[in-house]
């Protein structure tokens, strides 16, 4: 209701009228004033009642957005809880590192992350040697360039001939498979072999054919790859002993069973093998084995065997630490992408992808094996790619005190069993990355990477390593968010 109040009036043109006396006033004022009050209030009731019987009648609109008095206090524990179980999880963590922190030798670096909170940075972005934990590296950019579903295949030809089941020659070709092997061999391995491509089942393949004769030779063929055995910078030492000879073909990691000594020729060393298993098949091998550059135009198809996917393979590479497997993985990166099975290419390859990976400092790598002290990375290096595909590297990690690399550290810690991780391992060179599962949430993420003169003796660094695993105990699922709340 608007109520107006009248105000004084001038007309614009002149009106007539009686003079007022001055002075003039009504006969009984207070019964004026009485009147005048009662006839406004009966307006007003009569617009109150008015207004209110009309909303009476009218159904309010439903708001969008509920407005109601918060029951809890803005500044209320309530409000957080996650907030506060992360805080009181954390800061656990990052006090018990802080007393390792100091005793990291000057030429090494400790980084720690969780739950998206970097915990410790000593030296992070320095670049050092890192060991045989290069092959995580090579891993991540194996499972990138050449996929999770790829497979190796390693075929068999053979030169037939008008007779059934005989052929003049049997050709082994290499498709670059790193872990073929002999049940024999397998035995007799530090870490044995336990994704391995059977030469025994490509062996009982080959009889299933019908062949039973071969006139002339088992002749193996490698020309997948270059025909480097070694990598130029390795100390010969490390010849036949820590890797290779490298090749598209390779049995046994180049060895023939009962032999003291590998062959400088795998092929050849694969295809004395294949012979051995064939002849106790009942199979007669006529002419001695010979090793070819390319397959005939005459040959044809016998038989193809196929390893396990790659994600296995590249598993059995960083828990047993396999050199092999990791110079041949980075031949097939090369392959793939340059169509050149040499380090070179699998090394340009690599670098291609840290750059666009954004990984900073870019490594500095002359090999897939880590074997090289010249190779150079930091611990961010490997946080980047660790935090990045966590999911498809943890599970092909070893176990500490449990498998390979790992299997004689941590025994009598509380990460026996739960920490995951990569070794590396020089004269003046250790190193540790990997993760630890933390229950019902993200693993911790850690690399550890030390220089100093004697520090790969155990005495050296298992105090180190034993102070990383006591404060990484730290890592808990609880607090919860839900047990923080009143």
């Amino acid at each position: 209701m608007v109520i107006c109040i009248d105000t004084p009036f001038t007309p614009e043109w002149p009106v007539k009228h009686k003079p007022l006396r001055s002075g003039r006033r009504a006969r009984d004022p207070l019964k004026v004033v009485l009147s005048v009050g009662v006839l406004g209030g009966v307006i007003l009731a009569s617009g109150y009642f008015a207004l209110s019987s009309f909303a009476a009648r009218v159904t309010p609109l439903e708001s969008g957005a509920i407005t109601q008095q918060p029951k809890i206090a803005v500044l209320s524990a309530r409000r957080t809880p996650n907030t506060l179980s992360n805080d009181t999880r954390l800061g656990g963590l990052r006090r018990s590192l802080s007393s390792l922190q100091g005793r990291v030798p000057p030429d090494g670096c400790l980084t720690v992350e969780w739950l998206g909170q970097s915990l410790s940075d000593v030296r992070g972005d320095k670049l050092l040697v890192p060991a045989s934990a290069v092959k995580v590296l090579t891993a991540a950019t194996a499972l990138e360039v050449l996929g999770p579903t790829f497979t190796y295949r390693t075929e068999v030809f053979a030169a037939k001939t008008d007779q059934p089941g005989v052929v003049t020659d049997l050709f082994l070709v290499g498709g670059g498979d790193p872990v073929i092997v002999r049940n024999e061999y397998v035995a007799t391995e530090k870490y044995k072999t336990f994704n391995g491509t059977s030469l025994e089942t490509l062996a009982d393949q080959i009889v299933a054919t019908g062949v039973r004769t071969i006139s002339g030779s088992i002749v193996g063929i490698d020309s997948r790859y270059d025909d480097k055995r070694f990598v130029d910078v390795w100390p010969t030492e490390f010849h036949f002993t820590e890797s290779g000879p490298l090749g598209a073909l390779l049995v046994n990691d180049g060895v023939v069973v009962g032999e003291p000594n590998k062959p400088d020729d795998p092929a050849l060393a694969a295809a004395t093998e294949l012979r051995t298993l064939l002849s106790a098949r009942g199979v007669a091998v006529t002419g001695a084995v010979r090793h070819d550059a390319a397959l005939p135009n005459n040959a044809t198809a016998v038989t193809t065997i196929s390893s396990s996917p790659l994600p296995l393979i590249l598993r059995e590479m960083l828990v047993n630490s396999d050199n092999n497997t990791a110079e041949m993985v980075l031949k097939e990166i090369g392959f793939s992408k340059k169509k050149s099975g040499s380090t070179a290419a699998g090394l340009e390859v690599m670098s291609q992808y840290f750059l666009d990976k954004k990984i900073s400092p870019v490594p500095t790598l002359i090999d897939g094996s880590g074997l090289s002290s010249s190779n150079q990375a930091s611990c961010r290096s490997f946080m980047e790619l660790l935090n990045s595909q966590a999911s498809q590297l943890a599970p092909m990690l070893a176990i500490a005190g449990t498998t390979g690399t790992l299997s004689t550290a941590f025994e009598d810690s509380p990460m026996n069993g739960r920490l995951l991780g990569k070794t590396g391992t020089l004269s003046g060179v250790k190193a540790l990355v990997g993760y630890l599962p933390v229950e019902g949430g993200q693993p911790v993420v850690f690399a550890f990477i030390m220089n100093a003169s004697g520090i790969d003796n155990k005495t050296s660094y298992r105090p180190l390593w034993n102070a990383l695993g006591e404060a990484l105990n730290k890592a808990k699922s609880t607090p919860r968010a839900d047990q923080l709340a009143p």
